[in-house]
């Protein structure tokens, strides 16, 4: 929200300006200055353009180790099928390298099984961000896999999600580990959760062999957003939002995770519980009611009783813990 509101001040900067000078002096330097900054942000999305293919066969050369089939694989294959376990997921890092290590250095002191990033990982989804803030904290998990979904924030230059899916192989997951199916997708397209996307959420959530499902996306549902945001403004999406639920609700999902709202939120609906886990670095939003808007991870730890949520959070410089 501070991003938009600075995008805005900007603009409204460069209208005053140019309105200060029709006023002084006409409107043929209006329009020349018009035209020189009109083809300075074209040069610039050329660029950008042009370098947006730079450093992605370096990141699809980590693929081999990080991409979401190795991952998957080598869990499973180093711990097997357990009954009792924990993992944790967080959001919204976008860049911040700084309180991203610190997270990820505490979440580690967990022993997670495995990680869950909720998307916008990087400011403008560039292969050369991934390269230097996101590869070279992945080693600070202690050796868990860390699975993502790409974030609004991850499209790169072309939209196309580039860089992320030369680094994981693909835009969304799906995998069984110890009794559970975690299941993540990209919903940062126009469409955000199509017809398709529906679809294919049904068939994986209803696959049989799972005990628990889990769903990790980006960006929130409206009728979700309206449970925790302290105004009228909406950033979730709207079309299939009750198609999405149905599915939640009818698959047995037992929790949803998101970010692109920066902070924390949960709350239960129709038996299913919906998250915003969104304070991995980016700056906190003012619509988040003030004991949420911090940086923190979410811990689960899943067992034969049930499932127990703990909130990780930096209040100030001291870590805290709110079991939920």
């Amino acid at each position: 929200m501070k991003g938009l509101r600075k995008k805005r001040l900007l603009w409204l900067a460069v209208l005053a300006v140019l309105g200060a000078l029709g006023w002084q002096f006409g409107p043929v330097p209006v329009l020349l200055v018009a035209g020189m900054l009109g083809a300075a942000l074209s040069v610039l999305f050329l660029v950008q353009w042009t370098l947006a293919g730079r450093g992605l066969a370096t990141l699809e050369a980590l693929r081999a180790r990080h991409g979401f089939n190795a991952m998957a694989g080598e869990l499973r294959a180093r711990l097997g099928t357990p009954d009792t376990f924990r993992f944790v997921v967080m959001g919204d890092t976008r860049n911040n390298t700084a309180v991203a290590a610190r997270l990820y250095e505490k979440a580690a002191e967990e022993t997670p099984a495995v990680l869950f990033h909720t998307g916008d990982i990087v400011r403008r989804g560039n292969p050369g961000e991934f390269l230097r803030n996101h590869v070279p904290l992945l080693p600070l998990t202690g050796g868990a896999p860390l699975f993502c979904v790409p974030g609004n924030h991850d499209q790169g230059a072309r939209r196309d999600f580039a860089a992320f899916r030369a680094l994981y192989g693909d835009d969304r997951f799906s995998f069984d580990f110890g009794g559970c199916r975690f299941v993540g997708f990209n919903n940062c397209r126009r469409d955000r959760v199509d017809d398709d996307t529906l679809a294919w959420l049904r068939a994986e959530l209803a696959k049989p062999g799972a005990k628990r499902r889990f769903v990790f996306l980006h960006i929130p549902p409206v009728f979700f957003e309206e449970t925790f945001a302290g105004d009228a403004r909406r950033r979730g999406f709207r079309k299939n939002q009750d198609a999405f639920h149905t599915v939640m609700r009818e698959c047995g999902v037992d929790e949803v995770f998101m970010a692109h709202i920066h902070g924390y939120a949960t709350h239960v609906r129709d038996g299913v519980r919906y998250t915003l886990t969104a304070g991995g670095g980016a700056p906190l939003s003012g619509r988040i009611a003030k004991e949420n808007r911090n940086f923190h991870y979410v811990a689960l730890n899943v067992s034969p009783e049930g499932l127990r949520r703990t909130v990780v959070f930096l209040d100030g410089e001291r870590w805290a813990r709110r079991e939920e």
